[in-house]
């Protein structure tokens, strides 16, 4: 997947992942739950709509957005001084290894892993880049996601998800308890989200980490 190019012919307004507004209330639930905290990175971040919305309510937290694409993360950085948020920033970096030693209270990555070869070693990655006593947020694809993705896409985008639909960068509980040695918890039980969201798909959890 070139996302460069992807992102060059993307409606921005239209491509915020999840739901975006209600990922950023349930983030900002997060936020006021288990907080403060002082640096939040979100790790593959597109074009950071949970970003822009945070760092303009939380105006003392520094927020820095992390991507591959080096067209989003530029497009990002002039719509962040366009708007005066001093509070965030945006690097070019890929998971599975991040290059960067930088630590945060709360490393958050929504729709990210999906397109990642070695999962297990990016939330081991994740995990190191938090700070002691911080979070860490994810989603992923499950076992049971394969299934669920071959059924759900039906010839839209299929190339995108090609790790998914072939089984190769599927996770379970135990694999995320193992690469990071903290217990793994419901993110959306701790948020209170409603049952009815579309987005709570049981292939694709959604889980904290405390470290």
């Amino acid at each position: 997947m070139d996302w460069d190019e992807f992102y060059r012919n993307a409606d921005y307004d239209r491509c915020i992942y999840l739901r975006g507004e209600a990922m950023v209330d349930y983030l900002e639930r997060f936020l006021e739950r288990f907080g403060p905290f002082d640096r939040i990175a979100s790790v593959g971040c597109g074009p950071g709509g949970v970003l822009f919305a945070l760092a303009s309510r939380y105006p003392d937290t520094e927020f820095h957005g992390i991507d591959l694409s080096e067209q989003v993360v530029a497009d990002n950085r002039e719509r962040a001084a366009e708007r005066g948020l001093e509070n965030l920033t945006f690097a070019v970096d890929a998971l599975p290894d991040l290059g960067t030693d930088e630590r945060f209270d709360l490393v958050y990555s929504a729709a990210t892993l999906f397109f990642v070869p070695d999962t297990a070693e990016a939330v081991a990655d994740l995990y190191d880049h938090v700070a002691d006593g911080g979070y860490l947020v994810i989603n992923y694809p499950d076992p049971e996601c394969p299934a669920r993705f071959d059924q759900w896409l039906e010839g839209r985008r299929r190339e995108a998800f090609d790790l998914v639909l072939a089984g190769e960068n599927v996770l379970s509980t135990a694999d995320i308890r193992e690469c990071c040695g903290s217990e793994p918890r419901d993110y959306w039980q701790a948020v209170d989200a409603t049952d009815d969201e579309s987005f709570l798909v049981a292939e694709t959890p959604m889980v904290y980490l405390e470290k």
